[in-house]
C-alpha cells in the first residue's frame, strides 16, 4: 500500500488558527462597533494630518462644535460659515449604523451677500475634513434671513 501524506503542516495550522481567531475577534467586536469607531474618530480628529481621512458626514456633535467658525466652500464660489451647533433631544435606541450619540442641528451663514436656495443637497468642502453632502434648509430666523441649517440624526 502507498503511504498517503497529510497536507496539514504547522504553517497551515497556524494560518487556520490565526484566521479563526481573527474571525472570532471581529464577531466579538460587532456590538462595540459604534464605540470603537467613535474612539478612532476622536483620536484621528486630534491630529490635523489625519482629519482628511475622516468625514464630517459621520462626525459627532462634539466634532461639529469644534468646527464652529470654520468656512465651507460650496460649488460656484459660494462659501458659508458654520455659525453654531445645537444638540437636539433624541431619546431611544439609536440605529447600529449611526455612531453619533445625539442628533443636532448645524447652522450656516453664507459669507458676504451670498444666498443659498433652501431644500437642496449641496457638496460642502471643509478645508481639513474635505467634502460632504449636506441637505440644507432655511433656518427660521427673522433677523438672519440668509441663515441655513442642516439636521444630523
Amino acid at each position: 500500500m502507498d503511504k498517503v501524506e497529510s497536507k496539514i503542516s504547522r504553517r497551515n495550522m497556524l494560518l487556520a488558527t490565526g484566521g479563526a481567531a481573527a474571525a472570532v475577534g471581529a464577531l466579538a467586536a460587532v456590538p462595540f462597533r459604534g464605540e470603537i469607531t467613535q474612539s478612532v474618530r476622536d483620536l484621528a480628529g486630534t491630529v490635523p494630518q489625519l482629519r482628511g481621512m475622516l468625514s464630517l458626514a459621520n462626525a459627532s456633535y462634539e466634532e461639529w462644535l469644534d468646527q464652529v467658525g470654520a468656512t465651507f466652500a460650496i460649488g460656484g464660489g459660494t462659501t458659508m460659515q458654520l455659525s453654531g451647533v445645537k444638540a437636539l433631544a433624541s431619546s431611544g435606541v439609536r440605529p447600529a449604523s449611526v455612531t453619533r450619540q445625539r442628533a443636532f442641528v448645524a447652522f450656516f451663514d453664507p459669507v458676504g451677500r451670498a444666498t443659498l436656495a433652501p431644500d437642496l443637497i449641496y457638496t460642502a468642502t471643509h478645508p481639513h475634513y474635505g467634502p460632504l453632502q449636506l441637505f440644507i434648509e432655511a433656518a427660521p430666523a427673522a433677523r438672519l434671513p440668509a441663515r441655513m441649517m442642516a439636521v444630523f440624526n
